[in-house]
């Protein structure tokens, strides 16, 4: 897929941005899983390898999609006036998709420090620039996945590749959290990411395929944990 690339610039800010590390915060969430981790119907590496195979799937209705998106915005042939409102525009309908109260907290969290991060690599571009005043004056709210698609589109990453990119770097992290809360050996999460690459494949796939009439389809048990999780008793994440 790399292929795609047009220099090596782009290849550092992919593997820089993939990094489980990013967003700094997104340790602190586990997007519901913890819910079924508490409930014993994840228990071992084999029942989170089918979780994060639906979660994936799911993203590409959501964060996935916003990169799409956001790259597309980026690459556009659009005027600045018309890319700055299209871009207000994406940003409350990535915010209205989210039903569950500690998603929309836990996106606009890290849809904020990949803003950040995302100036920091991308300085110069208008729209990165711009979405990060916007959400530190409380303007727009922030989602982690259109954050990242301005990043990557405004160094000439290819859609599928930045798709590809963030979907890898949600695996990663997300493992990293299931390593923690199953817990998982380090060898067995290594294994999950390895037997996730179909999953990702097909999430790409997916995410290519959706338009914005896509965006925010949900998976009901997945929403359902959770809005559960907000009721625990016990958490050891946010969300």
């Amino acid at each position: 897929m790399l292929s795609t690339l047009t220099n090596r610039r782009a290849e550092l800010v992919i593997w820089h941005l993939t990094d489980s590390a990013l967003p700094t915060g997104g340790f602190a969430h586990s997007a519901g899983l913890e819910t079924y981790v508490l409930a014993e119907d994840i228990i071992d590496a084999e029942g989170y390898g089918r979780w994060l195979h639906g979660y994936l799937r799911q993203a590409s209705y959501n964060e996935a999609l916003a990169v799409k998106f956001a790259v597309e915005l980026q690459k556009s042939e659009l005027d600045d006036a018309t890319k700055r409102q299209l871009l207000v525009e994406l940003d409350q309908l990535a915010h209205a998709c989210q039903t569950p109260k500690e998603v929309r907290t836990s996106m606009n969290s890290m849809g904020k420090r990949w803003s950040r991060v995302a100036a920091i690599v991308a300085p110069e571009d208008h729209l990165v620039t711009e979405y990060v005043a916007a959400i530190n004056a409380r303007e727009l709210k922030g989602n982690p996945g259109i954050a990242a698609g301005l990043v990557l589109g405004a160094h000439g990453v290819d859609v599928e590749d930045a798709v590809a990119a963030y979907l890898m770097q949600m695996a990663n992290s997300m493992t990293q959290n299931a390593i923690r809360a199953i817990p998982l050996g380090q060898d067995a999460g290594q294994r999950v990411l390895v037997g996730a690459y179909e999953a990702i494949e097909q999430a790409i796939e997916m995410t290519m395929r959706h338009q914005t009439s896509d965006f925010g389809v949900a998976a009901p048990r997945l929403e359902v944990a959770q809005m559960a999780h907000e009721a625990l008793h016990s958490r050891m994440f946010m969300s």
